[in-house]
């Protein structure tokens, strides 16, 4: 038998082979040069490790690298979570999964300017990182439970856990994990701002106009030889929908949005004015969930939250509003994660509450103390866009019917990511979660009791243990037995009402090659093996 320390290790150098680009007869050969014009994001903070903001872990990665990546090209799917390595070359476990060593990549080094000055990366800047996303990041506990880090030399890094942790390297590989430079902060005092954005990505940050754009141009002391293919991306701050497809449709823009996502209702047009553009349908990892404060009345009754439940029509919201193209039950384990989710029909009682019954829910609402119905405030940021509007709107819609009156409550950005996105808010919540490439992302956050993405306030002493055990299991086998009753459990006492989600569709400029959708917020490592057809 291969030692487990010597396993890890030679899968990463298998994946290492699996990651080089391959020039395919589809995708042409690799060109190097080109500007890609993208519509993107502006960041609240640049700060990666303070916030749960996507756009920031978006803008990141063009810059900051993490110790391990995903795979990424035309050939890949969406979910394909396969593990690359990055700043990291190898990560060792012990036999009791405690230890974790980690050998890094040699001749990795920061950009050339101050205050880091082309200096090389050592094991002192993955210590000062982990350590600092542990004391920072809303994401820490998907680091597990971390109790030391050593540097016994300057390419290696030991990680003590207090116990074993099966997301440990997966974690590794997200934007919000990213390997930083302790001389910015040190000179800068924090990272919010633009220019502590420097790293040893395969981009550099050219220039950031708030609200405009930011350019990134590559990186000329890349450790990936020949990568980035493109020279720079522009990353185009629209917020507009209308906008952003105008200037796509008329090929002022290379990619529509950060995931380059087109509107649904506009694929059938959009078909007809640019018939040479692929349009792709893809599953999304996010879920979408009404989030009920179950300390407090009346949600702390679970005939009230099961009564919202067999509100939702979920099969006429699919077929009817998603035309067909979404997934009815999506959460708490989305449906592209196919290795961990129940069927519905799994579920035991918990399979009760998905099913549209009018007539259970007015009565368990009556039995609750509300045969007249009851008002409920539900925050919300109508930024996500007009589909996330709709989509609550239908909610709305599906819950008055059977007597609960939704009072939506639109929120700034600042306001819902510091507060209703991490649970702070009086009654109700809606949106979409963030994306996990691990299925502990959606268990522990949304489930353990006192964590920062527990949005319900969830405290269930049975629940607990259950997410606590599965972390500790390396068998895939016995892990994915107490998944399942971790989501049999949480279907029958409904914690949160997850809505249907829409199938993405995106599209892309005909000359954008290698692209594909990712399921990640890492657009670094994505668009580092993109190039452009000049032809």
């Amino acid at each position: 038998m291969i030692p487990r320390r010597r396993f890890l290790a030679v899968t990463a150098g298998a994946v290492a082979a699996a990651a080089a680009p391959r020039r395919s007869r589809a995708q042409g050969r690799p060109l190097r040069g080109g500007v890609l014009k993208q519509i993107g994001l502006d960041p609240p903070t640049f700060d990666v490790h303070a916030t749960t903001s996507y756009e920031t872990q978006l803008v990141s990665s063009f810059v900051h690298r993490t110790l391990f990546k995903f795979v990424n090209g035309a050939r890949y799917g969406p979910s394909d979570f396969t593990l690359a390595p990055d700043l990291a070359l190898t990560a060792g476990v012990s036999a009791d999964g405690r230890t974790y060593t980690i050998t890094l990549r040699p001749g990795v080094r920061w950009e050339s300017r101050p205050p880091v000055n082309g200096r090389e990366l050592v094991a002192a800047d993955v210590k000062y990182s982990i350590e600092r996303a542990l004391r920072k990041s809303p994401y820490a506990s998907l680091l597990g439970p971390v109790e030391q880090i050593d540097t016994p030399d300057p390419r290696t890094v030991r990680v003590h856990l207090a116990d074993s942790f099966a997301p440990f390297v997966h974690s590794l590989a997200e934007p919000w994990s990213a390997i930083l430079p302790p001389e910015v902060e040190d000179r800068l005092g924090d990272l919010k701002a633009a220019e502590s954005l420097i790293g040893c990505g395969p981009f550099v940050l050219e220039r950031y106009e708030a609200g405009v754009k930011a350019v990134f141009s590559r990186n000329p002391t890349y450790h990936a030889r020949g990568l980035p293919y493109l020279d720079k991306v522009e990353w185009l701050f629209i917020k507009d929908r209308s906008t952003q497809l105008a200037l796509f449709r008329a090929g002022q823009v290379d990619v529509p949005y950060h995931d380059a996502r087109i509107p649904r209702s506009e694929v059938g047009a959009f078909k007809k004015t640019n018939p040479g553009y692929p349009v792709v349908f893809w599953d999304w990892l996010a879920v979408r969930s009404l989030a009920m404060r179950t300390d407090r009345a009346p949600f702390n009754d679970v005939r009230v939250r099961r009564a919202l439940s067999l509100a939702v029509d979920r099969k006429k919201w699919v077929a009817e509003h998603l035309d067909g193209e979404g997934t009815e039950d999506q959460g708490p384990v989305p449906s592209s994660m196919r290795q961990w989710k129940l069927a519905a029909r799994q579920l035991g009682e918990g399979a009760r509450y998905l099913e549209h019954d009018p007539a259970l829910a007015r009565k368990l609402l009556a039995e609750a103390g509300f045969p007249a119905g009851l008002k409920i405030k539900c925050t919300n940021w109508p930024g996500y866009g007009p589909e996330y509007v709709d989509d609550l709107e239908l909610l709305a819609g599906n819950l008055r019917r059977v007597g609960v009156e939704l009072q939506i409550v639109n929120e700034e950005y600042g306001q819902y990511i510091r507060g209703s996105f991490l649970g702070r808010f009086d009654e109700a919540s809606w949106g979409p979660s963030s994306i996990f490439t691990e299925v502990d992302g959606y268990l522990y956050g949304f489930f353990r009791s006192g964590q920062a993405g527990n949005r319900s306030h969830v405290a269930d002493t049975q629940l607990d243990v259950m997410l606590e055990a599965q972390r500790r299991l390396t068998s895939t086998s016995s892990r994915k037995t107490i998944i399942d009753d971790i989501q049999r459990r949480a279907a029958a006492q409904v914690y949160y009402v997850y809505t249907p989600c829409p199938r993405n569709v995106s599209s892309w400029a005909p000359r954008v090659r290698n692209y594909g959708p990712k399921n990640s917020f890492d657009r670094g490592a994505q668009l580092e093996v993109v190039w452009l057809d000049q032809g």
